[in-house]
């Protein structure tokens, strides 16, 4: 089931079942997506990584991540793109800068409680009824609906995962980061490149890391860096020079060495 906006807003919206497992290929891969486990444990490979997901799980992914091998029952999906959402809430909890889509290199997970479990199959039901109207409230409808959506799962997620102390002002700085890297990874690969976006020193960056999250601002830009060489290699035709000079190395060899650092492998052996 698929919207279409006026100017591009598109969300995406249906229950999956293994039969269906192409559309992870073709409808899941411009946009934001959320999958929702409602059948047994499902099992999903993303960016070489596999997750074991419980019913009643979700996770949440971006158009950056690829999802390969895939195990399940049934799957409910909402799908969107940022036409849709983020241009409205892009700087809140609940946007692409948000908690749930926190960066590409992180794929948060919630679990569902059992005394809100109703309140999402209620949600969901209203969902699919409400796609399939014709009339000019349609778009504002399901923006409202995925806005609760987001928000009872941003709820969830603080409560199971996120226990440090909740600063919006510095939090919202690294969100920030995360995001600014994913638009810029592939030309800045310096800190000193965000810091002057985000008007701070460097150092001032790394103390807020340090303090929050368990990351420091160069280890988002080399994750982001290298779950890209990933990529390319994993599936596309590009020799290891292009690759390198996809990500602005200089040589060849400081990407080898670079790649090899956090692998501890080279790039032609991760490839084969």
């Amino acid at each position: 089931m698929h919207y279409t906006g006026k100017t591009d807003e598109q969300i995406f919206i249906a229950p999956i079942v293994p039969e269906r497992d192409y559309m992870f290929d073709k409808d899941l891969e411009t946009g934001l997506s959320i999958i929702w486990n409602v059948g047994e444990k499902a099992t999903l490979t993303i960016d070489n990584q596999s997750f074991n997901i419980e019913k009643d799980s979700i996770l949440f992914v971006t158009e950056y991540h690829r999802i390969t091998e895939i195990q399940f029952e049934r799957l409910n999906v909402i799908q969107f793109n940022r036409a849709f959402h983020c241009i409205r809430d892009h700087d809140k909890d609940i946007g692409c800068k948000g908690l749930l889509f926190f960066g590409a290199a992180e794929i948060p997970t919630i679990v569902i409680p059992k005394e809100k479990a109703e309140h999402f199959q209620l949600l969901w039901q209203i969902f699919l009824m409400e796609i399939d109207e014709t009339d000019a409230y349609k778009l504002d409808m399901l923006r409202s609906l995925l806005k609760r959506f987001l928000i009872l799962c941003t709820r969830i997620y603080k409560k199971e995962r996120f226990d440090i102390h909740y600063d919006n002002k510095h939090i919202g700085l690294i969100r920030e980061y995360n995001y600014l890297v994913e638009q810029h990874y592939q030309t800045l690969t310096k800190v000193s490149d965000y810091a002057k976006m985000l008007y701070k020193s460097p150092k001032t960056l790394s103390n807020i890391f340090k303090k929050y999250i368990d990351k420091t601002p160069l280890q988002i830009i080399n994750e982001r860096r290298l779950l890209e060489a990933k990529r390319l290699l994993n599936y596309t035709d590009q020799t290891i020079q292009e690759v390198a000079t996809a990500l602005n190395f200089n040589d060849i060899q400081a990407f080898s060495n670079f790649f090899r650092k956090h692998t501890k492998v080279a790039p032609s052996i991760f490839r084969k």
